[in-house]
């Protein structure tokens, strides 16, 4: 069987999940600035934006870029539904 994907998860990983369970703040806090600031300067941007789900960033990066009715959107014919759909929906 070819494997979809592998994670590589740690015990520091596993640790920074339980301690924000623990906490007051589940989806919101002061942990999600702090996330957004690491992985913009992992990527060597200005700014980072965490979103709920691949699908919302998807559509985030569509209206970000302008996306319209007049745009072609290219996308993997294998993959996930949400890879198109992203410009379906920014556009209607």
């Amino acid at each position: 069987m070819i494997p979809y994907g592998r994670q590589d998860i740690s015990e520091e990983d596993i640790q920074s999940v339980i301690n924000v369970l623990r906490s007051d703040w589940l989806t919101q806090g002061p942990l999600v600035p702090a996330f957004e600031k690491t992985v913009a300067a992992y990527c060597g941007a200005d700014y980072g934006v965490a979103a709920n789900s691949a699908t919302s960033a998807l559509h985030i990066a569509c209206l970000a870029l302008g996306v319209g009715k007049e745009d072609i959107v290219w996308t993997s014919p294998i993959t996930f539904v949400a890879s198109a759909n992203c410009a379906f929906i920014a556009v209607h």
